[in-house]
């Protein structure tokens, strides 16, 4: 769990301030504390995973990123700094779908090189999440990862590999001619409301796919994704509503 360097500025994902190689001599003394998701107060939208498209579609509408690899999200708010997900406290709105990102946070694995399977946890220093007087250690009294520390390594490996699969799925969708630019357009107030800037599964393109494409988006297990993600976007008008 250790690295020669940190992870520069430059390659920071979205929400972390800092990123740093778990260490001993530098983190030794840091314990993990439920502070709730204030952290993401301002966060208008979080990546997700194409295995958590089920599970979020219910309150969350999720659209794929007009820019390549059109990798998906999770919209928590229209507006700038909007988010109706998390209360004035850093508590996550009842009965919502927490995404994978924001419950792997404030860990995140580092790999040594672009090639290499070889990783390594890694930590945003500056999280709430942490402190040096409560939770649970990262390290045990010899200095060793705790258990902790290998469960937050394991559970950030496993959502790497989802974005992974979740991006060949957005690959192959893209191949397809699936992935589309797409808007939303609503009655608000009276007045009409257009949402775009984003891309979608154009149903009229899914619908006109041949059996073998069909069989492949099975076999993939895709197609619960799919229509998971169209079933979402009708949240959009919802997320506008509560913006007053």
């Amino acid at each position: 769990m250790n690295a020669e360097s940190d992870v520069p500025p430059s390659r920071l994902p979205m929400l972390y301030t800092g990123v740093e190689a778990l260490d001993r001599a530098r983190h030794g003394a840091m314990r993990l504390t439920d502070a709730g998701q204030g952290f993401a107060r301002t966060a208008t939208s979080v990546p997700i995973a194409a295995e958590e498209f089920a599970l979020a579609a219910r309150l969350m509408p999720i659209v794929f990123a007009a820019a390549a690899p059109h990798m998906p999200v999770a919209l928590l708010g229209l507006g700038a700094g909007a988010n109706h997900f998390v209360d004035g406290t850093g508590k996550w709105r009842p009965g919502a779908y927490i995404p994978a990102y924001l419950r792997r946070y404030p860990f995140l694995l580092a790999h040594a090189a672009a090639d290499s399977d070889q990783a390594f946890l890694c930590v945003d220093p500056t999280a709430p999440q942490l402190s040096t007087t409560e939770g649970d250690p990262l390290f045990d009294a010899e200095g060793a990862p705790a258990h902790i520390a290998m469960r937050a390594f394991d559970f950030a490996r496993n959502v790497e590999g989802a974005f992974r699969r979740t991006q060949e799925m957005a690959e192959a969708l893209l191949l397809m001619g699936l992935l589309q630019p797409a808007a939303i357009q609503f009655d608000h107030q009276g007045k009409p409301f257009r949402v775009d800037g984003f891309h979608a599964i154009e149903r009229e393109r899914l619908m006109s796919l041949t059996g073998e494409q069909l069989v492949l988006l099975r076999d993939k297990g895709w197609l619960e994704p799919i229509h998971a993600h169209l079933l979402s976007l009708h949240g959009i008008a919802e997320l506008k509503r509560l913006e007053g």
